[in-house]
C-alpha cells in the first residue's frame, strides 16, 4: 500500500504540472540524520513525504551515537538536522542540553502507540520522541537439549552441569563477557539494579544498586559458573551463535534484531522469558529499549518537522514498511508483525521488561559495570568488583557535575601497565597530569604488540576522544616493534594525542 501510495503521489504530481497548476514546494529540504540500516529506507519514504506533502527531505547518514554527539555541537551552529533517529536513552543527554523540542502528540494518535514504547521516550513528565521501534533480550533455547524453558538461574546452572556431566553440550549457557546489558536480566532476576528510586519515581543518583544485597547475590552467582568453567570469558554475539549452531551450546540471551539469525542457525529453538532466581525475583527482567524520531531544537522547519512525524510516520503504513524492513517489534500497535514468528515470543519476554535509564548518569555506569563483570570472568573476587564498581560510578558521576578534568588512556595495554583490565575508563593507572603548557601528558613501560586505545574524561564513556580527536572517534592506534617506553601528550582542546616511543 505504502508504495503504491508513492507511486500515486508522484502520477498526481505529474499531472499537476501538466496542466499548469504550482506544487507546493521547498528548495530548502527538511533534513534527517538516521543510522545506515535506516537511511535508505527513509530516503524512499522521504521521496513519497515530497510527493504528498511538497516538502522535500534530505536523509543524511549518522551512527545512533554519532548522531547524538553531533547534534550537540552542529545543532547550535546552524548545522544539525531537523529529524534525527535515536535510541531513547539518548533523551536524558539531550534534553540536559536543550537539544530536542517536547512533542505535543495529537488526539488521533491517542492509543496508537504501545504504552512501553510511549513510556521510552517519556521524560520529566513530557513526550520527546515518536518510538517506531521497541526491544529487549530473551532467553533462546535449544529444545532437543533442553525440552522446558528453566524458571530460575538455579536451574540453569544445574542443567549446565548435566548436560557437561553427559557430554551432550559443551556448554548448557553462556553471556556476552563484560556486557552490562546483556548480563543485567541475572542482575535483576537476584534483585539487584543500576539506580534506585526516589518517592516520585526519579532516580537516586546516590544509591547505584550494583552492590546491592541482590547485585551481589547475582555477582556471586556467575562467579560461581566461571569458577566451575560452566562458563567461559572473553564470550561475544559471534561465539554464542557459532556454539548455539553447532550443538555446543544449549541456551544464551539475545535480542530480536538477530531474529533472522537465530532461525538460521537450524536449530529446534524456543525464545522464552528470562529466568528468575532463588530468594529473588520470579522473572528476570531485561532492560527495555526503543528507537525514534525527534525534533531538533536547533531547527527552523518544526512545523515541517511535525508535519512529518504527526501525519507521515506516525501511520500504519509508514510503521509497516519500517518493520517489514526486519529488526525489532514495532511501536506501532497495528503494524503487523505475522512474518516474524518470533516477535511475539520477544514482547512476551518483555512483559517484565524495565526501561534503560534515559539519563545522562548512566554513562557512568557502563564502563565501570562492565570492568566489574569482566573481573569476574576472569576469576576475579565479585564482592570486591561490584563494590569497585560503584565507588567508580559515584566518582563519575560527581564529576559530570564539576570542572575537573581527569585524562585515562583506556586501551588495550592498561592490563599490561597494571590495570586489572583493559578498556577500562575508571584506571588511573593510565591518567595523564596536567602539563604547565596545558596538555597533558605520560610515559608508560608498554611491552611490544599491537594496541588500540582512546581517551576518555573524568573516569566515564561519555566523553572520550578518538582517531583526529573526533568524540566517540574510531580507536587510537600504537604499533610497538619492541618492549618501550611511550609517552602520550594529549591536548585538551584539539582532542588530538601525540606519542613519542623510546
Amino acid at each position: 500500500m505504502l508504495r503504491n501510495k508513492f507511486v500515486l503521489g508522484l502520477m498526481l504530481a505529474a499531472m499537476m504540472a501538466v496542466l499548469g497548476l504550482n506544487v507546493v514546494a521547498q528548495a530548502d529540504p527538511l533534513v534527517i540524520w538516521a543510522d545506515g540500516e535506516r537511511a535508505p529506507l527513509l530516503t524512499e519514504l522521504g521521496a513519497q513525504f515530497e510527493a504528498e506533502f511538497g516538502i522535500p527531505v534530505e536523509v543524511q547518514q549518522y551512527g545512533l551515537g554519532d548522531a547524538r554527539d553531533q547534534l550537540l555541537v552542529a545543532g547550535p551552529a546552524g548545522e544539525g538536522p531537523d529529524i534525527l533517529v535515536t535510541a531513547h536513552d539518548s533523551v536524558g543527554q539531550f534534553v540536559a542540553n536543550g537539544a530536542i523540542l517536547p512533542l505535543q502528540l495529537p488526539d488521533y494518535l491517542d492509543g496508537e502507540f504501545t504504552d512501553s514504547s510511549l513510556n521510552l521516550f517519556t521524560y520529566q513528565g513530557q513526550v520527546w520522541g515518536i518510538p517506531y521501534a521497541q526491544e529487549n533480550i530473551a532467553l533462546i533455547r535449544n529444545v532437543d537439549l533442553v525440552p522446558e524453558a528453566p524458571k530460575t538461574w538455579q536451574e540453569v546452572r544445574a542443567i549446565s552441569e548435566q548436560l557437561k556431566a553427559d557430554g551432550s553440550a559443551e556448554f548448557g549457557f553462556l553471556v556476552q563477557s563484560a556486557n552490562t546489558y546483556h548480563n543485567f536480566p541475572i542482575t535483576s532476576a537476584f534483585g539487584g539494579y543500576i539506580f534506585g528510586l526516589n518517592e516520585d519515581g526519579s532516580f537516586n543518583l546516590a544509591d547505584v544498586g550494583l552492590a546491592s544485597e541482590g547485585g551481589l547475590a547475582a555477582a556471586q552467582y556467575l562467579s560461581g559458573l566461571y569458577v566451575d568453567g560452566l562458563m567461559v570469558p572473553d564470550v561475544n554475539d559471534d561465539v554464542v551463535f557459532e556454539k548455539f549452531a553447532s550443538g555446543d551450546l544449549a541456551m544464551f540471551v539475545t535480542g530480536p534484531w538477530f531474529s533472522t539469525r537465530i532461525a538460521e542457525t537450524g536449530i529446534n529453538y524456543s525464545i522464552d522469558p528470562l529466568p528468575g532466581a532463588e530468594g529473588g525475583m520470579e522473572v528476570g527482567a531485561p532492560f527495555a529499549g526503543g528507537q525514534g524520531f525527534v525534533i531538533s531544537a536547533f531547527s527552523d522547519k518544526v512545523v515541517d518537522a511535525e508535519t512529518f512525524l504527526y501525519d507521515f510516520v506516525a501511520t500504519t503504513e509508514f510503521m509497516q514498511a519500517v518493520f517489514d524492513q526486519g529488526g525489532r517489534p514495532p511501536a506501532f500497535v497495528s503494524v503487523d508483525t505475522s512474518a516474524d514468528p518470533n516477535i511475539a515470543a520477544y514482547n512476551a519476554a518483555g512483559v517484565t521488561a524495565i526501561p534503560m535509564p534515559a539519563i545522562p548518569e548512566m554513562a557512568a555506569v557502563w564502563g565501570a559495570s562492565d570492568a566489574a563483570l569482566s573481573s569476574i570472568s576472569t576469576g576475579g573476587d565479585p564482592i570486591a568488583a561490584m563494590n569497585d564498581a560503584v565507588t567508580q560510578v559515584d566518582t563519575a558521576i560527581g564529576l559530570m557535575s564539576s570542572t575537573e578534568r581527569i585524562v585515562v588512556l583506556p586501551g588495550a595495554f592498561q592490563a599490561a601497565v597494571g590495570c586489572a583490565g583493559d578498556w577500562d575508563p575508571a584506571c588511573r593507572t593510565t591518567e595523564l597530569t596536567l602539563q604547565e603548557d596545558g596538555t597533558y601528558a605520560g610515559t608508560f613501560a608498554i611491552p611490544a604488540g599491537s594496541y588500540e586505545y582512546k581517551v576518555a574524561i573524568n573516569l566515564a564513556w561519555a566523553e572520550n576522544y578518538g582517531a583526529e580527536g573526533a568524540k566517540d572517534g574510531a580507536n587510537l592506534v600504537l604499533e610497538l616493534a619492541a618492549d618501550s617506553e611511550v609517552t602520550f601528550v594529549y591536548d585538551d582542546a584539539t582532542h588530538l594525542v601525540t606519542t613519542t616511543v623510546k
